[in-house]
């Protein structure tokens, strides 16, 4: 009995410490010594308050669960599972409204079981507590702290500037590679909300640049270079007070400027033709808005050039259709890509072009060579040729002839280079070359060549005779006439006598000398019986004069009588031309006679000579002319139509006549069917007649007759020497012809040079072939024209009706 009652004594002490126990953990005190741990809930959501019932002692059961709102001691709800387990025990719930939206969960984990509240309200704020009894561990109480979650304001987008983006607005203008700034805003939220910025759901920027206590929460986004993947992408800003909060999110669509990405010719690089139209095409992708394309050659815009462009949101063509020239060969054709929005969004593709033109040609002298030359010398003339492709023929040219390869006269074209040994004077003049390649031939412009040559004697003065009059006290002049490059600078006379075995040269004094550029003029008298001739020598920079200019003094003898005499009408057939080749002067000044006669009128009488002009007497018509001239060149304006005239030539100087005269054919003077013209001159034609021999009216009888015989001789002897001359003639002109032939088989060209009106760069005209031509008949048509005048006679020729208007009119 006693151990029972001290049983029931320790059992009654254990319950009394329990209860006190008990009574001490729903102590105000005890509760507020509790930790709470915080839990956030929005308005109008549910929250889950945590309370974890695992027991103390392994194996020990939950019997009761109380939950406490603040300091109200009752609870407002409660689980009683003393009769079984805890997924099978009794809830029961205040009657007030927090007690019927609050449902206890038991998890399968005792640390997971939580209270949950049912749309929670501003209300429902406070601190509830957990208690939870074991049938044998201790009771415990958790604390929990559930506090609601103010959202913040819905963000604000601010540019650069400071300037606010509406809704729906887009960001930008940016520019690819360039900053991009803007600035997400939210207020107020509660506990402080996070603002971060996304980008295809990836975050750019969490990190908050406002002050933890700022009624603002900022978040500025930087980024430093743009690419192109932002083009048609959205920004987010993202806010939220709480992790259990959704984010509150407002998007920004964004407006990105590309540069072009890429720009190509997509035409192959051909080799182009000159003057012929091409295409090439250029495209271009990656920009935004689209690029424009522009066209440049050697570093200008093509202007002049049709341009088609075509384009997408992405893409843009241009199509250039232009035309080259051989100045365009090797420059830099570049298709540019420009974004208009975009500064310095600029993009190019580039090639070299290679245009097929004709050769561009000019003649220089080799390197290190330089005009004038001296006569002697060796000089080299180089063709230089720019072409596409290169020029493979070339031709020289001198004077407008074509040069043929000579080794020994030392003219040597090789292609693109002449080389001339030995230069002499006769080569100074205008060089030209052509070149040929497969778009065409080419001229170059003409190359001045100055050859520079000591003096010597012009020809025709390299011995002269001056005629003297013995015993007469006369002054006598002699002109030196010299050839030189550059001109004379000195001059010098020596003289030689006719004494016996005097072979010295004695100068002569300088006061008789007049100089004048390159003629000098020494004047003496007659007086000086022992000179027998006079030496002329000259001196320039080039050199001294190797042989002189000899003047013989010879007695003075009658002039030689005109030869070759021509009768032909006048230039527009206004009236007759008589025209001769002047005879030897016998060492004197000579002048030239022309006697015409009308053969139906009285004879003139002799020993008078007439002093009218051709235009006669208008009272007596049938008087005789006689014309006086310094050249052996006559006009006759106004002989009278339907008439007879018989002419003579004759040279007269200071010892009297030439004889025999030269008698012309009988001149018949017919009246065109237009006999006047606008200005009144009457127009005449020539009557071919048959030449009268003998003029009676000029001698007597046995004159004529002695005239006669002697002019039988001459017939005789002359036409011996014609037939001679006439076969050796043939046989050289044969020769010649055949070498020439071949000469020209060798250069025979494919093509004629352009007109010569037309000389540029572009090559030689018209003009060059006709003087090319007269050059090949200079070569090959000599003997025939020798032949022709040996036929007709030197003395007297019927010409055709035409006259070189180089003759002088007297």
């Amino acid at each position: 009995m006693e151990n029972t009652a001290y049983s029931i004594q320790v059992l009654l002490i254990v319950f009394l410490i329990f209860v006190a126990v008990i009574h001490n953990l729903d102590s105000t005190e005890f509760q507020k010594s509790l930790p709470a741990k915080v839990v956030w809930a929005l308005p109008g959501m549910d929250a889950a308050l945590p309370c974890d019932v695992t027991p103390a002692l392994p194996g020990d059961n939950v019997t009761m669960i109380f939950w406490f709102k603040d300091t109200i001691g009752m609870p407002l709800y409660s689980l009683d599972a003393r009769g079984g387990p805890l997924t099978k025990a009794s809830h029961l719930a205040m009657s007030d409204d927090l007690g019927r939206r609050s449902y206890f969960i038991a998890d399968e984990e005792p640390s997971k079981t939580r209270l949950r509240i049912q749309n929670v309200n501003r209300n429902d704020q406070g601190i509830f507590r957990c208690r939870v009894d074991f049938v044998n561990s201790p009771t415990r109480n958790f604390r929990v702290n559930l506090t609601l979650i103010e959202q913040p304001s819905r963000p604000r987008i601010f540019d650069t500037k400071g300037r606010e983006l509406r809704p729906n607005a887009t960001a930008g203008p940016f520019l690819e590679g360039h900053e991009l700034f803007l600035s997400c805003q939210v207020n107020g939220g509660f506990p402080k909300p996070k603002v971060t910025w996304w980008f295809n759901n990836s975050i750019l920027d969490g990190v908050v640049d406002s002050k933890a206590d700022s009624h603002t929460t900022v978040n500025q986004l930087f980024i430093s270079s743009v690419n192109r993947n932002y083009k048609g992408g959205r920004l987010e800003c993202r806010t939220s007070a709480s992790e259990v909060a959704p984010y509150i999110v407002r998007e920004v669509p964004l407006n990105i400027y590309l540069k072009p990405s890429k720009v190509k010719i997509v035409t192959p690089n051909d080799l182009l033709t000159t003057g012929k139209p091409i295409n090439i095409k250029c495209e271009t992708s990656g920009s935004h808005p689209p690029a424009k394309l522009t066209w440049l050659l050697g570093d200008k815009p093509i202007r002049n050039a049709v341009i088609t462009e075509e384009g997408t949101a992405t893409f843009t063509g241009s199509i250039l259709t232009m035309t080259v020239s051989g100045e365009d060969d090797g420059k830099i054709l570049v298709c540019r890509a420009d974004n208009p929005r975009f500064p310095g969004g600029t993009l190019q593709d580039r090639r070299r072009i290679s245009v097929a033109y004709p050769p561009r040609v000019s003649v220089a002298l080799d390197f290190g060579m330089v005009t004038p030359v001296r006569e002697g010398t060796d000089v080299i003339l180089r063709c230089k040729t720019s072409a596409r492709p290169e020029a493979h023929t070339y031709y020289w040219y001198h004077d407008s002839h074509l040069i043929v390869y000579n080794a020994s006269g030392g003219v040597l074209p090789n292609e693109d280079v002449l080389t001339i040994k030995n230069i002499t004077q006769k080569f100074a003049g205008q060089f030209a070359c052509s070149a040929r390649n497969s778009e065409g031939e080419t001229y170059s412009p003409a190359f001045d060549l100055v050859v520079q040559y000591g003096p010597r004697c012009k020809r025709g003065h390299e011995n002269v005779r001056i005629g003297v009059i013995p015993d007469e006290d006369e002054e006598i002049m002699a002109q030196c006439v010299i050839d030189s490059a550059p001109p004379v600078t000195r001059f010098f006379w020596t003289y030689k006598t006719t004494s016996k075995g005097a072979t010295d040269a004695f100068p002569v004094h300088g006061s008789q000398i007049e100089n004048k550029g390159n003629v000098s003029i020494l004047t003496f008298t007659n007086d000086i019986d022992n000179v027998k001739s006079l030496q002329c020598w000259a001196e320039n920079d080039v050199g001294k004069q190797d042989v002189p200019c000899n003047f013989f003094i010879v007695p003075a003898e009658r002039p030689e009588p005109p030869k070759s005499c021509l009768i032909r009408n006048a230039s527009q057939n206004l009236g007759v031309e008589v025209s001769c080749i002047a005879g030897n002067d016998g060492g004197l000044h000579q002048s030239f006679v022309l006697e015409v006669n009308e053969l139906n009128g009285p004879p003139p009488v002799p020993g008078i000579q007439s002093t009218l002009n051709d235009q006669a007497s208008a009272t007596d018509p049938s008087a005789g002319f006689r014309v006086l001239g310094e050249k052996p060149v006559f006009r006759l304006a106004n002989l009278r139509p339907q008439k007879e005239y018989q002419a003579v030539v004759y040279a007269e100087n200071a010892r009297g006549r030439s004889e025999p005269p030269i008698v012309l054919p009988i001149i018949q003077v017919k009246q065109s069917d237009s006999p006047f013209l606008e200005d009144g001159e009457q127009v005449y034609e020539i009557s071919k007649n048959i030449p009268k021999i003998g003029v009676q009216s000029l001698s007597e009888g046995s004159k004529t007759n002695l005239t006669l015989i002697i002019a039988s001789v001459s017939a005789l002897a002359f036409l011996l020497i014609l037939i001679v001359a006439i076969a050796t003639s043939v046989v050289l002109c044969r020769k010649s012809s055949s070498e020439n032939t071949q000469v020209t088989r060798r250069n025979r060209r494919s093509s004629k040079p352009p007109s010569e009106l037309e000389l540029s760069e572009a090559g030689f005209g018209e003009g060059f072939h006709r003087r090319s031509a007269l050059y090949r008949a200079s070569m090959y048509g000599d003997c025939e024209e020798r032949i022709s005048r040996l036929i007709e006679g030197p003395d007297l020729i019927l010409a055709p009706t035409s006259f070189s208007p180089q003759n002088s009119d007297y």
